[in-house]
């Protein structure tokens, strides 16, 4: 991936939830200004179909033009919600193959970030979406400091999490909220999973149902080709008293394997996250509860 220069110009895209009006995202385009970026606006951006922003093939028209357009140097998704395994079959993964830019999203984002590493090989910043970055009208310092690292091609050491198997890895990162990553089983556009360090949160899920979403993980092929998995954070978690709690999951996903593994790191659904490169190559010491971003 390449580094992002000042008067470059950027997209601005909605392939999931809806904003209806530009009011929602002033502040954030504000911010992308401030970094001497041209905003340029998808085409279909302010439609509402229900939840999503217009159809799905005008959804994935505004993906398609920006990976188009040599212009374009980044994507950036403006809202998340849900909708973004709808977009999937018609986005045109040659196209965004042989015109490598970084895609930029966070949440249901991260299906079409998924997707474009399992069918294009492009590396996708995951963990910053303009909507829900800016509703209190300012970015979380965090965040900003590691979008604007990503922006800047710069590598990074995060130190985040507990222990909960001891052992390092390395291999290519890939990140997802649970629910988005298991809505993708059985599609073509689910990751390949060997030589992968995963990473997963999952936001307002009952127990029971993160649980039986990891095992369906624990399923899919090549699993057992996995280098290592790195827990975030799982926010507004209900549970009712016979589902046990997240970390009883969690310990009976990793039962039966090696996998180093970190739990409580610092990426979900929270005002403060690290930004992360899904496709990067990274090094992961759970001993350590450390992760290295190698090369992107």
């Amino acid at each position: 991936m390449h580094k992002i220069n000042p008067g470059d110009k950027v997209a601005i895209i909605a392939p999931c939830g809806q904003i209806g009006d530009m009011s929602k995202i002033a502040s954030a385009v504000d911010y992308i200004k401030s970094l001497k970026l041209k905003p340029v606006f998808g085409k279909n951006l302010l439609k509402v179909r229900r939840y999503m922003a217009g159809t799905d093939s005008e959804r994935a028209a505004d993906i398609n033009s920006a990976f188009a357009d040599s212009s374009i140097k980044a994507i950036f998704c403006v809202r998340a919600s849900a909708g973004g395994t709808r977009v999937l079959p018609y986005i045109d993964y040659e196209l965004a193959r042989t015109n490598p830019k970084p895609f930029i999203g966070f949440c249901d984002n991260t299906a079409v970030q998924l997707a474009l590493l399992q069918k294009s090989k492009l590396v996708s910043y995951d963990g910053f979406v303009m909507a829900y970055d800016f509703k209190t009208g300012k970015i979380d310092p965090q965040i900003k400091t590691d979008l604007e690292n990503l922006l800047n091609h710069k590598t990074y050491e995060i130190k985040s999490g507990k222990t909960l198997h001891k052992g390092s890895a390395e291999g290519t990162l890939i990140c997802s909220n649970l629910t988005v990553l298991t809505r993708m089983a059985g599609t073509p556009y689910f990751p390949n999973l060997a030589n992968k360090i995963l990473l997963l949160e999952e936001v307002n899920e009952p127990v029971y149902k993160i649980d039986l979403m990891l095992q369906q993980l624990k399923q899919q092929k090549n699993f057992n080709k996995l280098k290592a998995v790195i827990f975030g954070q799982f926010i507004g978690v209900k549970s009712a008293e016979e589902d046990g709690t997240v970390e009883d999951c969690l310990h009976d996903f990793l039962q039966g394997t090696k996998l180093p593994a970190i739990y409580d790191f610092n990426f979900g659904h929270t005002p403060s996250r690290r930004v992360l490169p899904i496709g990067a190559k990274v090094a992961m010491d759970a001993t350590r509860t450390t992760l290295k971003i190698l090369k992107y």
